[in-house]
């Protein structure tokens, strides 16, 4: 009988199928892992390289910002303010570009590229990146609370108190507790007194150079303020006196008067010295300058009668800067029609620069307000000091107080009173308060400081 020989499946068969089927597994995972970690290697390939392009982007920004600082006038004087430029560091190029944004402040835009990694397909795709450095401008000497080149020895007291930039190119003095709210800064490598009871919120900054007066260009050349006030203000000459009536000024001189409308966009009035065949006449002294002897003469010389200006007070509307080549006297309030310190939109903006000094004058109120930047250069040659101050300071009784709402530049620091064991016994206490809108819109065409410049708002563009 024929017997059908019945087969079985081994175990051998099953081990291998399953042995099969891990193997098929575990290639799969080993491609899945080797697929994940190229992809991580491409990915943190690619952020060195972001991290590379980013580092030569700055780099072009550093290489253009130099640029400016050393070519500052021809980029200034330039119609557009634009420039370009190229080059290499490290790995990668750079190439920027400068450009004016507006009247008076500029922009830096730098691409950093470096080679990239591969894409997948053999190729590789570069990395940029690009930086933007925004609203680069020239600082104005609105930017001080308080300027002088010569401190004159004059001493920061218990009250006095600045919530701007203070700086001086000589020795500072302290006694008492005055309070600094902002830089203080001295060219001069030490300083008398003690430090144990000032208010110091950003400390004390020594040797540190902030400019000279010979940035105030009144009558030289086509960048002169008389230049400017030539082709888009108002330009009178001699003995000249102002009142502000909101926007208007009315203008008095020895040919008549005249009203002058302040432009929405700012304007400016320049009064300079005058020419005459006979001698101007004594103008009076300006008063003295804080111990830094006389103000010097309202108007003697020969044939010449200084661009003195009297300022009689009232209101301003608008951006307005008024500038002399002789003296000015302030003898009543100046005030802004719309207050910046509960409307600090406003576009109410005071500058005024004298070539010599500025006087608050002997009729002046017992208690005034400034509403105003304002420079005091001391630089006509005729002896003044440049000095802002009161003229009779040592005598003036009873006291009150000059409140200031903008800041000073002077030449040499001048006096408004006298005190005695921290109290005033003539002249003005002081309360001095900054006009921190200065800090970027300072009041039309008002001075920059040469060769220097002020970066801010950096960011990353696509």
């Amino acid at each position: 009988m024929n017997r059908t020989k019945q087969g079985r499946e081994g175990p051998q068969g099953s081990v291998l199928i399953v042995t099969l089927c891990l193997l098929f597994i575990v290639a799969g995972l080993m491609i899945t892992i080797l697929d994940v970690a190229s992809d991580h290697r491409q990915i943190a390939a690619r952020q060195v390289k972001l991290d590379q392009a980013m580092y030569v982007a700055e780099s072009g920004v550093e290489v253009a910002a130099r640029l400016m600082e050393s070519n500052l006038a021809a980029i200034v004087n330039s119609s557009t303010g634009a420039t370009n430029g190229s080059g290499s560091v490290g790995p990668g190029s750079y190439t920027y570009y400068i450009c004016r944004t507006n009247t008076s402040t500029y922009c830096i835009v730098s691409t950093g590229t470096v080679n990239g990694v591969s894409n997948g397909t053999g190729a590789s795709n570069a990395v940029k990146r690009v930086v933007r450095l925004l609203n680069i401008y020239q600082p104005t000497y609105a930017q001080f609370a308080l300027w002088s080149s010569n401190n004159n020895a004059v001493y920061f007291v218990t009250g006095d108190s600045f919530n701007g930039q203070v700086y001086a190119a000589t020795e500072l003095y302290f006694s008492g507790s005055p309070a600094f709210y902002a830089q203080l800064a001295s060219d001069y490598g030490t300083y008398s007194g003690s430090l144990s009871t000032v208010y110091l919120a950003d400390g004390l900054t020594l040797n540190s150079y902030q400019g000279t007066m010979a940035d105030v260009n009144f009558n030289s050349g086509s960048s002169s303020l008389k230049t400017i006030a030539t082709s888009s203000g108002l330009v009178v000459s001699g003995t000249t006196t102002l009142t502000f009536n909101g926007g208007t000024v009315t203008v008095i001189t020895s040919s008549g008067t005249q009203t002058y409308t302040i432009p929405t966009t700012g304007g400016i009035i320049y009064v300079a010295n005058s020419s005459s065949s006979g001698s101007g006449g004594y103008g009076g002294y300006g008063g003295y300058g804080g111990y830094g002897g006389y103000g010097g003469y309202g108007g003697y010389g020969s044939g010449t009668t200084y661009g003195t200006i009297y300022l009689e007070g009232g209101t301003v509307t608008g951006p307005l800067t008024v500038v002399s080549e002789g003296s000015m006297y302030i003898e009543n309030n100046i005030t802004y029609t719309h207050n910046p310190a509960s409307n600090p939109n406003t576009t109410d903006a005071l500058g005024l620069i004298s070539q010599d000094d500025i006087w608050v004058d002997n009729g002046a109120p017992t208690s005034l307000t400034i509403d105003a930047a304002m420079i005091a250069a001391g630089t006509s040659g005729d002896g003044s000091a440049g000095s802002f101050g009161v003229s009779n300071y040592s005598t003036k009784t009873p006291t009150g107080t000059l409140t200031l709402y903008g800041g000073i530049v002077q030449q040499v620091r001048g006096a408004v009173g006298t005190e005695n064991s921290g109290n005033v016994v003539t002249g003005y206490a002081k309360n001095y308060t900054y006009d921190s809108r200065f800090l970027t819109k300072p009041p039309p065409d008002y001075p920059t400081i040469s060769n220097a410049l002020t970066f801010s708002q950096w960011q990353e563009s696509n």
